[in-house]
C-alpha cells in the first residue's frame, strides 16, 4: 500500500498568483484555476495577479524571483488520513 502512494505524481501547475515587479516578486503556482470573482477580489484587496501558463509546467520550469535562490515544493495528499 505504501509503495503505491510513493508512485503518485502531483498534478502540474496551470497558472500562478504573482505580486511584485518583473525581477523581484512572490509567486505560487496552482493546479486549479480560481474563478473570476476570486481573481478579482485577490487583485482588489491584495494586489495579486493571476497568470495562466500556455500549457502546464513542471515545477523546475517556473522562474524564481531574483532575490530567491531555491524554491520549496510540497505535495499534500487529499483525503482524511494524510500523513
Amino acid at each position: 500500500m505504501k509503495n503505491q502512494m510513493m508512485n503518485v505524481q502531483a498534478p502540474l501547475p496551470i497558472g500562478e498568483w504573482k505580486i511584485g515587479d518583473e525581477n523581484y516578486f512572490i509567486s505560487f503556482a496552482l493546479t486549479k484555476k480560481p474563478n473570476p470573482l476570486r481573481r478579482f477580489f485577490a487583485w482588489l484587496f491584495f494586489g495579486l495577479r493571476w497568470i495562466d501558463f500556455p500549457q502546464p509546467k513542471k515545477v523546475e520550469e517556473i522562474k524564481p524571483s531574483m532575490g530567491i535562490k531555491a524554491g520549496v515544493t510540497k505535495v499534500i495528499q487529499k483525503g482524511r488520513h494524510r500523513r
